[in-house]
């Protein structure tokens, strides 16, 4: 989301694209590492995790 690289020391958190409450699993298609600030966004609804970028993007 951010364009920023992961390994800035900032915390990072594991995100699911899908939520488990919604039958999303904890395999790695669903998984997404996120920075603390971008996963605090996606889950007030600033931002829409359709909205990170994908590794194949950078």
């Amino acid at each position: 989301m951010c364009g920023e690289s992961l390994l800035n020391d900032e915390e990072l958190h594991l995100h699911h694209k899908k939520p488990k409450s919604q039958g999303g699993g904890d395999n790695y298609g669903n998984l997404q590492l996120v920075h603390l600030y971008c996963h605090q966004q996606i889950h007030s609804g600033t931002i829409s995790s359709c909205d990170l970028l994908e590794p194949d993007a950078l």
